[in-house]
């Protein structure tokens, strides 16, 4: 009578830590995508007004734009964006920061009575401009 119970603790382990190493990866896989489209923001960095002023200024429209096409082209398109966020803009290494939300659904668990179906995650990547110091007066 006690191995039968012993196997049925085992397996409730066993598909518990599935379901973690599952979420798990989703998390280092969401925080890639979000680092991701925090570098490829960047692309939103008006040039011409770099040039000229040596101050970085970002077109906020385009930012979110480059975003959203970053997360789509990525491989978790059904990531939620939850902020953007450019630090600093006036400093000379401006930061800019993505963070996504993740819903994932916990498949082994979904057999135990009372557990969670799913988990969400939220991961922030960042992305830094450096440098463009020389542009800056008295460099």
């Amino acid at each position: 009578m006690l191995f039968p119970a012993a196997f049925m603790a085992l397996i409730v382990l066993a598909a518990i830590t599935i379901d973690i190493s599952t979420a798990r990866l989703r998390a280092t896989e969401l925080h890639d995508v979000a680092a991701s489209a925090a570098n490829d923001s960047l692309g939103a960095l008006d040039q011409t007004a770099l040039r000229h002023t040596g101050k970085a200024h970002f077109d906020l429209a385009a930012m979110n734009r480059i975003v959203h096409q970053s997360i789509a082209a990525n491989n978790l398109p059904e990531a939620r964006v939850v902020d953007i966020v450019l630090d600093d803009p006036d400093s000379p290494h401006p930061q800019l920061r993505v963070t996504l939300r993740l819903t994932v659904p916990l498949i082994m668990t979904a057999a135990i009575p009372g557990a969670p179906r799913s988990t969400t995650i939220t991961q922030t990547g960042t992305a830094s401009i450096l440098g463009f110091d020389y542009l800056q007066p008295g460099y």
